[in-house]
């Protein structure tokens, strides 16, 4: 997942991957991991604009797009949900 960041990655091609069904890769990931395969996806995309935020002069179009996210919109609601503030005021921080 994560060198395929900036990827669409489905539950059928990352089960495919790994040769389970869909139902047993969820649940075996969720065993593994506490974490669904979405929410870890969604973490770890979360986290690669967190450094992409404070790191780079990038605009949010070219993070969003660098960490898989369909445009700037879909990352700020992802990154209001999950760090609690707007990407715009978290690289001011």
């Amino acid at each position: 997942m994560r060198e395929r960041l900036a990827e669409p990655l489905t539950l059928a091609d990352l089960a495919a991957e790994v040769r389970l069904s869909v139902y047993h890769f969820i649940r075996v990931f969720r065993e593994a991991t506490g974490e669904t395969p979405h929410r870890f996806l969604t973490r770890l995309r979360i986290e690669e604009a967190r450094r992409l935020l404070t790191g780079t002069g990038l605009t949010l179009g070219q993070i969003a797009e660098r960490c898989g996210f369909s445009g700037p919109g879909s990352l700020s609601t992802a990154f209001l949900t999950h760090v609690g503030v707007r990407p715009s005021a978290y690289r001011k921080m």
